[in-house]
């Protein structure tokens, strides 16, 4: 029923087992595991009580489909300082991240301020070209300014404090965003977490693709 002489199903079948088999390896290591830790290759997780994730399953950004999503193990230690240092990062990088990435959308729809960037070297905003390009045109003290700029503001975070207390809680309420309703601040702050990791997956790929091309939605 499998064996063929025509070399198209022949070509077709030994796709599909090499598929299989690569799936079957995969699956196999998973009903190892979940076997061992839960007593049944199809066990319910619930059955697994000693494990450390169990401290950060009911936090921010626990979200379907995927759960608490922890691959590498960085909180297998079930470290509570360690876990809200590395929220804390992620909340800091995932904001970073969605204002970049409307940095490289927003020029291209609404264009650029007028007038000059630096006066003193003739460079008008207009001169100046989205994405990766613009690295070249701005001048030093130009690169100054954002930088000093940056150290300013991560001073003025107090790091240490926001691991200390709620990770990306910077002490203000953004207007038509700040709630004391708890499930819509739950529902708020779980919809940043999900829009700065996709961000910061979406300002990787502008990054690459406008190095590749030469714009961040450039033609492959």
């Amino acid at each position: 029923l499998l064996a063929t002489e025509d070399p198209d199903t022949k070509t077709r079948r030994l796709n599909a087992e090499l598929a299989n088999g690569r799936l079957a390896m995969m699956a196999i290591i998973g009903m190892f595991f979940q076997d061992g830790l839960t007593g049944s290759a199809w066990g319910d997780w619930e059955n697994y009580v000693d494990s450390p994730l169990r401290a950060f399953e009911n936090e921010l950004g626990v979200q379907a489909p995927v759960g608490f999503f922890d691959p590498i193990g960085f909180t297998k230690d079930g470290d509570e300082q360690s876990f809200k240092r590395r929220r804390s990062v992620e909340i800091k990088h995932g904001r970073i991240c969605m204002l970049a990435t409307m940095g490289y959308i927003t020029p291209e729809i609404t264009g650029k301020f007028p007038g000059f960037l630096s006066p003193s070297e003739g460079l008008k905003f207009a001169d100046v070209p989205n994405g990766l390009a613009a690295i070249s045109k701005v001048p030093f003290t130009g690169w100054v300014q954002m930088i000093a700029y940056a150290g300013f503001t991560e001073a003025k975070a107090n790091y240490d404090e926001d691991v200390k207390n709620t990770p990306g809680d910077m002490g203000w309420k953004p207007p038509l965003l700040a709630t004391e309703d708890p499930d819509t601040k739950t529902r708020r702050l779980n919809a940043e977490l999900a829009n700065g990791r996709l961000a910061m997956m979406a300002i990787i790929g502008m990054f690459f693709q406008d190095g590749l091309t030469g714009s961040a939605w450039g033609d492959w």
